[in-house]
């Protein structure tokens, strides 16, 4: 691997959720491409009955390839937590170029079977969460001179309800709230685009086109395993990631993007997430 491999040398990204699923395997692709990886979710270590992964494993992954990981404790249903995360990852790189808002642990559920408290959560986790770190981390952005903002969107927000009900509610699940929290991340983001362009900052919706299968995908028990027609391989949505955060503003921002069909659009093949093999090789537009 060569530097011309390495377009994110010298720049530093903070990824939340990045202990396991797609935020591990994008915090994995960022390192690879050169960046400095700050890491950051609830789960520092394994707690009893909880999902497997913890970021310091993610950062053991990063470090075993060559790259510089941090990894840090954050709580995005906690503003203090947040609000900590934030100043000690400026602490650990000095000047952070990129943001990816990752993390979240979907509850799907009947809106009359959410107590307040789990519904606030929700709100906190999809919504608040990802527009607080924005708030706290954009005048450091603008007085860097640029910088970077991707959003994790979804496809739930375009996939809605229609009759006969019963279908949906069998094939999606309930998941009202989950895909109202991800349209106004979709709507917030385009809206900031706007707002940042001046400060030659991108911001940028990456969506999967389906699904992808991690293990709070599992935990939804909506019958989905990863050979499922609607799942797609977590690389897609990483090569996808590394594209959107690498591009100066006027190149693209504002926009929503779904995954392979990104990829497939600029003509980037899918590289493994050591960047060192291709996975799906790709003809057209050459990519940049």
């Amino acid at each position: 691997m060569n530097e011309t491999d390495k377009p994110l040398a010298g720049r530093s990204a903070i990824i939340t959720g990045a202990s396991r699923g797609i935020g591990n395997a994008i915090a994995l692709r960022l390192a690879s491409a050169g960046a400095h990886a700050i890491i950051g979710a609830r789960s520092l270590d394994q707690a009893a009955g909880a999902f497997a992964g913890t970021v310091h494993e993610t950062a053991a992954e990063i470090r075993a390839l060559g790259g510089h990981a941090t990894p840090l404790a954050v709580d995005m249903t906690d503003a203090a937590s947040r609000e900590a995360f934030i100043k000690d990852a400026i602490s650990a790189a000095g000047k952070i170029d990129i943001l990816v808002n990752n993390a979240g642990t979907a509850v799907y559920k009947k809106t009359w079977d959410f107590s307040h408290a789990e519904g606030l959560s929700q709100i906190e986790a999809y919504f608040t969460g990802p527009w607080h770190l924005c708030n706290l981390l954009l005048p450091h952005m603008i007085a860097g001179g640029g910088g970077s903002i991707l959003n994790l969107g979804s496809s739930s927000v375009i996939k809605t309800p229609q009759p006969p009900y019963e279908r949906h509610l069998q094939y999606f699940g309930n998941d009202v709230l989950y895909a109202a929290l991800k349209a106004a991340i979709h709507r917030f983001s385009q809206g900031l685009a706007a707002e940042v362009f001046q400060h030659n900052i991108t911001v940028n919706v990456l969506a999967p086109v389906g699904g992808v299968f991690t293990p709070g995908l599992d935990a939804l028990g909506l019958g989905f395993s990863p050979d499922h027609a609607a799942c797609e391989i977590v690389e897609q949505m990483a090569e996808a990631a590394l594209d959107l955060v690498s591009r100066p503003v006027a190149q693209g921002t504002g926009r929503v993007a779904w995954s392979h069909k990104y990829l497939d659009e600029i003509g980037r093949p899918t590289m493994s997430l050591d960047g060192r093999s291709v996975l799906v090789a790709r003809r057209g537009a050459a990519h940049e």
